[in-house]
């Protein structure tokens, strides 16, 4: 559920006013939010003394179930307090979690960050490794490639697509498909991240039983 509040705001020029400001954000029941916040346009406000507009930082709670994003994201200012405030997030998501029910309960770690600029740098990555995987979803069958895919958690922590080919028929990810990130590349040369992927897993062959270990059934 997403939160909103009135809060007091101090402008640089000295005016005190008050404006309502996001405290949470629920992609799930509000998608148009993360757009909004990806343009800057979150907790935007204007000063009636002086007319400037400005981002009022405050602290966000941000949540992508979908996505298994759960980001507790404080002010820049807050920077020089990160062992407090990783132990306060530690301490609210345990409790949170430990009121679900098991059918819902978060298996992801959330991260901590300082500054909505931090969250906006993750989203907009993550929206162009979403574009490549929708270009392999087309590519797949044209070029005689299946598809398996991980947790979008996993991914975020490997910096890498969540969608992976493999040869066609297969059900998991082996060195077979370093064969197939070859194919899928030599197909569209402008992946890039698929390009790093397969780097990646050409000097680290443990990655590939690793990725194989999270593969979705």
């Amino acid at each position: 559920m997403s939160i909103s509040s009135i809060e007091e705001i101090k402008c640089p020029c000295g005016e005190v006013f008050e404006a309502e400001l996001l405290s949470a954000i629920s992609v799930s029941d509000n998608p148009e939010l993360k757009e909004a916040l990806i343009s800057g346009e979150i907790n935007i406000v204007c000063c009636p003394a002086c007319g400037d507009m400005f981002h009022a930082e405050r602290f966000i709670l941000y949540h992508d179930s979908e996505n298994e994003l759960i980001a507790f994201i404080y002010p820049l200012s807050f920077q020089n307090q990160a062992a407090q405030c990783k132990q306060k997030m530690q301490r609210e998501f345990k409790a949170a979690v430990d009121n679900f029910e098991d059918k819902n309960k978060i298996t992801y770690e959330p991260l901590l960050l300082f500054g909505i600029e931090e969250l906006v740098i993750i989203l907009k990555v993550e929206q162009e490794l979403e574009d490549e995987e929708t270009v392999l979803k087309y590519a797949a069958p044209e070029i005689g490639l299946g598809l398996v895919k991980i947790s979008s958690s996993f991914a975020r922590k490997l910096r890498t697509p969540k969608v992976f080919p493999v040869i066609k028929g297969g059900k998991k990810f082996d060195e077979t498909s370093l064969k197939a990130l070859e194919m899928l590349i030599n197909h569209n040369p402008n992946l890039m991240h698929y390009k790093k992927l397969l780097a990646k897993l050409s000097k680290n062959k443990n990655l590939i039983e690793e990725i194989n270990g999270k593969i979705k059934k």
